[in-house]
């Protein structure tokens, strides 16, 4: 019997260290750190905002973007949660994300023309504060589309129309969905 004891002591340790490491696998925790997630925690406005997956976004907008590999999206920021109370009298952009190693940032707004100029003035501020408030952001590999407004409430707004085309010119296009191929 003094045998069988060495034998059980170490199933049970082995046992626990399995179970331990379940725990560890499932909390996310070991796992590697992306370059957007290290930029977000270097950035002093936004440190705690990265969320893995689609988390940061409002559940509302989750169904605003589309995927084709959605293993692929490696994180995400609410730009606008993080930011309200610092710089609540600006027109804050949305919305932040990275996907195959590459940022994406959008904003959901109604699809009045009359918003065109509110959704120009929130990339104007995001623009502003990625160059002097989050540079690490602003430096990552953005995709070929970064600023893109997802329009809710219809799609007022026509790909080719004189509005699509204001947009264009800075840089924002317009959809219904945030498309990531």
């Amino acid at each position: 019997s003094s045998r069988v004891r060495p034998m059980m002591l170490f199933q049970d340790i082995w046992r626990s260290m399995v179970r331990k490491n379940k725990k560890f696998k499932k909390s996310g925790v070991g796992k590697a750190k992306c370059a957007f997630q290290i930029a977000v925690e270097n950035t002093p406005d936004v440190k705690n905002g990265f969320c893995v997956g689609l988390k940061a976004v409002k559940n509302s907008d989750r169904n605003k973007v589309d995927a084709t590999d959605p293993k692929k999206i490696q994180g995400s920021l609410d730009i606008d949660g993080q930011v309200k109370k610092i710089y609540p009298d600006k027109n804050r952009w949305d919305y932040a994300l990275s996907y195959d190693d590459k940022i994406y940032f959008f904003e959901v707004h109604s699809a009045s023309t009359s918003d065109v100029d509110t959704v120009i003035k929130k990339l104007t501020w995001l623009k502003e504060w990625l160059k002097n408030k989050a540079p690490q952001i602003n430096k990552l590999q953005k995709g070929n589309q970064p600023y893109t407004w997802v329009q809710t409430d219809g799609y007022a707004i026509l790909s080719s129309g004189s509005y699509a085309k204001k947009l264009s010119t800075h840089g924002i296009a317009v959809a219904n969905r945030l498309k990531l191929e």
